[in-house]
């Protein structure tokens, strides 16, 4: 019991005090729990995510006869989303 107490007075200690880690941001959602300390790189995971999306979108509109797909669905898309 003293170690639950003990456990429970840190914790509140740590949670009262203005700390720098408090400072980061949090978010719960569909892809898990995620951290953001305020560094910038979620702005340069969704980039990179981005550039990713773009490209395989190209390759596809380019090589549609290799891939075997019809119609504009791809080269459309990537002219709207991409530029």
């Amino acid at each position: 019991m003293r170690k639950v107490l003990v456990a429970a007075a840190a914790l509140g200690t740590l949670m009262i005090l203005e700390v720098p880690s408090h400072a980061q941001g949090f978010r719960i959602g569909p892809g898990g729990v995620e951290i953001d300390d305020g560094r910038g790189y979620r702005e340069e995971r969704d980039e990179r995510r981005y550039r990713r999306m773009c490209r395989d979108l190209r390759d596809r509109c380019e090589n549609k006869d290799i891939y075997g797909e019809e119609g504009q669905g791809n080269c459309r898309r990537y002219r709207r989303m991409c530029g």
